[in-house]
């Protein structure tokens, strides 16, 4: 009887610790699944404080900081790095987190400072973007 008891224990254990491991390597797909997709990251630049923008505001791109043909503070640096629009190397992916970023820190405008591609696999290429948030004064 005491050995029935003993299995009946160990069996419930090795079922609950399976249990566990199932959910930890779920979790960890998941993880994964998401860290894979994209990302972006802002830096609050100087001292000024603007209002964000509403959402869907419009935010001029600039891809240098000649085509800037008005007087404009810097107000954050802002990076992307994901998967290009349709797996293809486009920046349109990138565009609607960048202009994001740059609404909620009060900028109407982004200059564009870097893009370029990156190796994420064997045959996958994803893309980096570093650009500035600007406020057109």
């Amino acid at each position: 009887m005491f050995s029935t008891i003993s299995g009946e224990l160990e069996s419930g254990r090795l079922e609950s610790l399976m249990k566990t491991i199932t959910h930890f390597i779920l979790l960890a797909v998941v993880m994964v699944g998401v860290s894979s997709c994209w990302s972006t990251s802002v830096t609050k630049i100087g001292a000024a404080n603007y209002a964000p923008l509403g959402e869907g505001k419009d935010v001029t791109i600039f891809t240098a900081e000649s085509d800037v043909k008005q007087p404009f503070v810097v107000v954050g640096t802002i990076s992307y790095d994901g998967p290009g629009k349709s797996d293809k190397l486009d920046f349109g992916a990138a565009t609607e987190p960048l202009k994001d970023k740059a609404r909620a820190l009060g900028g109407n405008g982004i200059i564009i400072d870097k893009f370029r591609p990156i190796n994420s696999g064997i045959t996958s290429t994803r893309i980096s973007v570093q650009a500035r948030a600007i406020r057109l004064i």
